[in-house]
């Protein structure tokens, strides 16, 4: 993690908004939530994919930088017993695929007030978007994924809180 990288975002950049911009969830392999003791498992991610800027003029005529990103968080549910070499194995994506029961996918953007004068170095700019977005982004995305999971009749799989641990320091 480039901490000085990341400092110089979080003393130049004001969280504004975040909101939904799209989704999709969809049933996979015939899969029917309703057959009973049917065993699951989920996984889930997230990743800031991309971001921007865009320059807003608020009614008395203030130009304010705005920073945005788009976040892409995901949620699947394998039919399991899922056997350890393919969860060990990052390969073997197309056998996973074969188990795929669910799936939600949501992109959320989130917009940043710029702060400071001059331009924000890049490695600012990803560092935090790998960091700190994904982190202020990830509570919309547990009460998504929360609600949309009942409304499919899909197990509500309580999202952990979002934690940054030495893998993702280190990337």
């Amino acid at each position: 993690m480039n901490r000085e990288a990341l400092k110089k975002a979080i003393d130049n950049l004001s969280i504004q908004m975040i909101y939904l911009h799209s989704t999709n969830a969809y049933f996979h392999n015939g899969f029917d939530p309703l057959i009973p003791s049917q065993q699951l498992e989920g996984q889930f991610n997230i990743a800031t994919n991309s971001y921007y800027f865009k320059e807003i003029q608020n009614v008395n005529g203030d130009k304010h930088r705005i920073l945005v990103y788009r976040t892409e968080a995901r949620m699947r549910y394998l039919k399991g017993p899922i056997p350890d070499e393919l969860k060990s194995d990052q390969g073997n994506e197309e056998e996973l695929n074969k188990l795929l029961a669910s799936e939600i996918v949501a992109e959320f953007i989130s917009e940043y007030v710029i702060k400071c004068d001059g331009e924000l170095p890049q490695d600012a700019i990803l560092e935090f978007g790998r960091i700190n977005v994904p982190h202020q982004v990830w509570p919309y995305w547990r009460e998504y994924c929360q609600s949309t999971c009942a409304r499919m009749s899909l197990p509500v799989s309580m999202l952990p809180m979002y934690a940054i641990n030495e893998k993702t320091e280190s990337l």
